[in-house]
C-alpha cells in the first residue's frame, strides 16, 4: 500500500500499489505535456475527493511495492484524464481494478 500526497498538506491518501503505480505513469505523462487535469478518488465512507492536478501544485507518490504495467488500463486511464470530466477512479470502468485492490482512504502522515 502506497500513498499520494498533495498540495503542501501533511494529510495523504492512501492507494493500492497497483492503482498508484498506474496513476503516477499517467499523471507523470500528463504533467510533462503541461496538461492539468482533474483526479476523483474514493477515500472512504463513500465519499470521493477530487484533486486539481497541475504542474505547479506539490505532488508526492510513495510505493511500496511497483507493479506490473497492464498497458490497457494505462490506456483506459490516460483516455479519462484526457476527457472534460478528468480521471475518475470512481466509475464503473475501473471498479474491476479498483475492487481487486484494498479500499483507498485518506490518512494523516
Amino acid at each position: 500500500m502506497g500513498y499520494l500526497a498533495y498540495g503542501n498538506t501533511a494529510a495523504s491518501i492512501e492507494v493500492d500499489d497497483e492503482v498508484l503505480t498506474h496513476l503516477r505513469l499517467v499523471t507523470v505523462t500528463k504533467l510533462r505535456r503541461n496538461e492539468s487535469f482533474p483526479l476523483t478518488l474514493a477515500v472512504g465512507d463513500g465519499m470521493a475527493e477530487t484533486l486539481w492536478l497541475h504542474a505547479s501544485i506539490p505532488l508526492r507518490f510513495a510505493i511500496e511495492e511497483e507493479a506490473a504495467i497492464d498497458r490497457t488500463l494505462v490506456v483506459s486511464m490516460m483516455n479519462s484524464a484526457n476527457s472534460a470530466g478528468g480521471l475518475d477512479l470512481t466509475r464503473d470502468e475501473f471498479a474491476p481494478v479498483i475492487a481487486g485492490s484494498r479500499t483507498l482512504h485518506a490518512m494523516s502522515a
